[in-house]
């Protein structure tokens, strides 16, 4: 069943997305430290996250979803839904 897991999640569009925006930040990350005077490269870390939150969100819903068709369920996002 494992196998169907990292099956299910390796071809999610929602997990190459959140592997995207993860990608994005790290670079952006990486740019500001290299030059913290940069506006630009400033902008393009706090533009990356604001997007993180997003791409963890589907990521657990992808493990979800993933472990749910091959019948071992991981993740109750209802427990971790934000109240606000």
């Amino acid at each position: 069943m494992a196998d169907n897991v990292l099956e299910e999640l390796l071809v999610s569009s929602e997990v190459q997305t959140a592997r995207d925006r993860l990608e994005t930040y790290e670079s952006a990350e990486a740019a500001a430290n290299q030059n913290p005077e940069g506006e630009a490269e400033l902008a393009n870390l706090r533009d990356a996250l604001v997007d993180m939150p997003g791409a963890v969100k589907m990521l657990l819903e992808a493990i979800d979803r993933a472990g749910s068709d091959a019948g071992e369920p991981q993740y109750d996002s209802s427990l971790h839904d934000d109240p606000t």
